[in-house]
Formats: structure tokens, sequence, C-alpha cells
């Protein structure tokens, strides 16, 4: 179902921050899903793309998009640093870096490309809803690659893993601690996007074909699957998420195709049933701006800063 009336565009800040505002989206940008308030976090830009740092939401309850938090006075004075004079973080492509951590009301956020010169960005922040405050909480993470990082908060655990293009990560979200997780290099390409299979204990990875982390035992294995859609393999980082309800593993990468995989079969299946998106999503990839939103049970999508979200709920 499309959202009417939910186009970023119509939030935009009074003053034109320096840049193209479409590539607060398109440009290596994800998104992440508040439990809380049940809506889709939307933040972005970075390099030399969009220097705007403020953050948007497609809140479910009101069927509405808000801008949340309004840009800093000093995004036009990026000097390619983690942070702008007051203290608040320079704008970055996020990839699949963004995650929210229930229970704590936070955005964690770590790798990107920074505005304006889009050198790597080594520290982790994380924006407190709560207390409506940023906080670098690492100046110096320690992953080996900035560029395509993914973040995924694990409900069951209470830690957030963060996968780099070599290395599997912990990070604590009370100690603000970082424990490396892998003993050998387990490397990956950085067009990627992940989801956690909470019920298997998966970390899985789509965009060169299906790779996952088993959260036990820490391996890196790469799953045969069969009827794959081409952007399984085709290094787009796709849109991925879990549905628990329908324990299905569940990706969507532009048009109104919705590809669903059973993880004890590997079987892929187009599972859209009815008309959706016309337009194609952007070549750098989709990220978390497909996220689920576990109390309306629902999928929700940003695709463009001119384009409405989208909903999008598995049959029963």
């Amino acid at each position: 179902m499309e959202l009417p009336n939910t186009k970023i565009r119509s939030v935009l800040p009074p003053t034109q921050q320096t840049g193209y505002p479409p590539y607060l989206v398109e440009a290596w940008n994800g998104g992440a899903v508040d439990t809380l308030r049940n809506r889709l976090l939307v933040w972005g830009g970075g390099h030399n793309d969009y220097w705007g740092n403020e953050m948007y939401a497609i809140d479910l309850p009101t069927m509405s998009v808000k801008r949340i938090i309004d840009p800093s006075p000093y995004t036009g004075q990026s000097a390619n640093t983690s942070a702008l004079p007051d203290g608040t973080p320079t704008s970055r492509h996020t990839y699949d870096g963004l995650t929210y951590i229930a229970g704590r009301d936070e955005l964690f956020s770590a790798g990107g490309s920074l505005s304006w010169r889009g050198d790597g960005e080594r520290a982790t922040w994380v924006r407190s809803f709560g207390q409506s405050r940023w906080e670098m909480t690492q100046a110096n993470s320690p992953m080996s690659t900035t560029f395509g990082t993914m973040a995924e908060y694990d409900p069951v655990s209470g830690l957030v893993y963060v996968k780099d293009q070599s290395d599997f990560f912990s990070w604590n979200p009370a100690t603000r601690v970082y424990t490396k997780l892998n003993s050998t290099t387990q490397a990956v390409d950085y067009h990627l996007s992940a989801t956690i299979d909470t019920k298997r204990r998966k970390f899985v990875m789509l965009g060169d074909g299906v790779q996952v982390i088993d959260l036990n035992t820490r391996a890196l294995t790469r799953m045969s699957t069969s009827n794959a859609p081409s952007f399984v393999t085709s290094q787009q980082s796709p849109g991925v998420a879990y549905d628990p309800i329908a324990d299905r593993i569940v990706a969507w990468h532009g048009g109104a195709s919705v590809y669903a995989l059973d993880m004890d079969t590997g079987v892929w299946s187009q599972v859209a049933t009815n008309a959706g998106p016309a337009a194609s999503a952007p070549y750098q990839g989709t990220f978390g701006r497909w996220g689920y939103v576990p109390q309306y049970r629902v999928f929700v999508l940003v695709n463009s800063i001119d384009q409405n979200a989208w909903v999008f709920r598995l049959a029963s």
C-alpha cells in the first residue's frame, strides 16, 4: 500500500543544505526501524553529495513523514571530520550501518563516507531519542574498513552485531565496547545488506549470494538457494529484513515484486500479489530503507525523497 503525502521533499529544511537533496536517500544511505514509535528512520548524505545532517521518519501511526531532527547550522563548515563544531555528526553515507537499539531508545551508526571529501568514518555515533542528543561513543572503532558496514541489533542478546569487509564484531550498548568475534578474516564484498534470523541465530547477508554468520559458532558460510532474484547476486545492497511471524527473510530491490526466503529449504518465492512501486531501486542500494515493523507486521519502504513511502504485509 502506498502511503499518501509521505514524500521527504515535502519536509526538507527551509534553509537549503549544500548538495543535491535526493542524495540524502540515494547516495549509499540507509535507515532503521524505531520499534518504540513504529517509524522508519532515514538518515544520510555524505561525500560531496549532500551535507545536511538532519533526520527523517515515516511515522506509521499517523501515516505521515516528519523531519525529526533539524540540520546543524554548521553543516556548510564540514571539514571531512566526524563531528561538526556543535558536536553533531557530519553528514555521511550510512550504507547498512544504522540500527535501532530497542530498550535504550537509541540509533546506532557505524562507518560511512564523510562530507565533503568522502573519507571513511572511523567513529561510532549513537543518537539518544530520550535525551535528544548525539554521542560519539568511539573516536576510532576497531573496524579495518569503513565503507559498506552492516549493523544489526539483536533483541535476543541485546547486542549490536557489526560486519565490515574483513571482520565481525559485537557492540555492547551498555558498556559501549566492541568485541571482535572472528579469529580469521571473513572477507565479504561491501555492496551487501544484512538482517538477523532470530530463530536460527544467523546474521544473514544478501548482495553476493546469501552469506550467513552463525551467531553461536561465529562461522561464515555461503548458503545455497534456489529461485533467487537477480539482486541477490548483483552486489547492489538490496533491502532485507526478517519477519519472525512468517519465519522468512524478506527482500525488495525495485518494482512491485517482493521475495521471501525459507531458511530451512533454501527456496526463494515471489510473494507480492498486488500492484506496488513502479520505480527501480537506486543502483547504490536500498539498505535499511526496507524495514520490518513488528507491531503492525508490515515492511516499510523509502525509495526516494520524491516518491511516497510504501508498506507491505505478507499474506497470512
